[in-house]
C-alpha cells in the first residue's frame, strides 16, 4: 500500500514515502557491522553541497557513507508537461543502480520532482521514499537555496535526508509536530524540528543507526 506526502500548491514543500514492492525481506547486509548507505548524486548537484550533506548526515547516523559518481538523471523519468522528473521512478532507476551493495541509497537533485495523489497523475514533492525499502530521493529545488544562509539550508536538507531514510526503515508518518517523521500536510515544516520524537528515536536506535 503506497503513502505519499504532497504540496498542496507549486509552492510549496513536501517529502513522501512510497511502498517498495520489490523490496528483499531477508536480513539487510551488513558492512563492518553497520549499515551502509550510498549518496549518489545526480550530475545537476552541487558536488560541494553533496560533500557537506554527507558530512552533516554521518554527526546523526552511526553508518558507513559512501558517495558515488554522479549520474545523469533519466531520461524515462523526466515528465515533459511540467518539466518535472518522477521521483517513482527515479527510485526504480536509484534501486537498480545500487543493486543492494549498500543498504540504502540516497539521490540527490536540483531539479523539480513528483509523484501521484489519488486520481491526480502529477503533484511537485520535496523528496521520496520507500516505506520501507532500499531507496529515497531528494531535490533542493524547493527547500528556498538562495532565499535563506547556506547553514540554514543545509540543516533543511539534512532534515529531510533524515525523513525520507526514516521511511526506508520502515517508519510511517508521525503525529508529533516537532518529529523530523512528521506529515508537513502541504506546509513547509523543514525548520520545525531538529529530532526524531522518543518514539521514533527509539525506532531507530534499535535499528543500531543512530548516533
Amino acid at each position: 500500500m503506497k503513502c505519499f506526502l504532497y504540496s498542496l500548491i507549486l509552492s510549496l514543500l513536501s517529502f513522501a514515502c512510497n511502498t517498495d514492492n520489490n523490496s528483499n525481506s531477508s536480513a539487510p547486509k551488513k558492512f563492518s557491522g553497520n549499515y551502509s548507505i550510498a549518496l549518489l548524486p545526480f550530475s545537476d548537484a552541487d558536488t560541494i553541497f553533496v560533500k557537506r550533506l554527507k558530512d552533516s548526515l554521518q554527526k546523526r547516523l552511526a553508518v558507513n557513507f559512501t558517495t558515488l559518481p554522479q549520474k545523469q538523471l533519466p531520461a524515462f523519468a523526466f515528465y515533459k508537461p511540467r518539466q518535472r522528473y518522477i521521483a517513482d521512478s527515479l527510485l526504480i532507476f536509484l534501486k537498480s543502480s545500487n543493486q543492494q551493495k549498500a543498504d540504502k541509497i540516497v539521490g540527490i537533485t536540483t531539479k523539480d520532482i513528483s509523484t501521484q495523489k489519488g486520481e491526480i497523475a502529477n503533484w511537485g514533492v520535496l523528496g521520496l521514499g520507500y516505506c520501507p525499502g532500499e531507496a529515497c530521493v531528494i531535490s533542493t529545488f524547493r527547500a528556498g537555496k538562495g532565499k535563506v544562509g547556506d547553514s540554514k539550508f543545509l540543516n533543511r536538507m539534512t532534515i529531510l535526508a533524515l525523513h525520507e531514510l526514516g521511511h526506508t526503515f520502515g517508519l510511517p508518518h508521525c503525529p508529533e509536530t516537532s518529529c523530523i517523521m512528521k506529515d508537513a500536510e502541504g506546509k513547509m515544516n523543514l525548520d520545525n524540528g531538529n529530532s526524531y520524537c522518543p518514539k521514533c528515536h527509539k525506532y531507530l536506535s534499535g535499528k543500531g543507526i543512530l548516533k
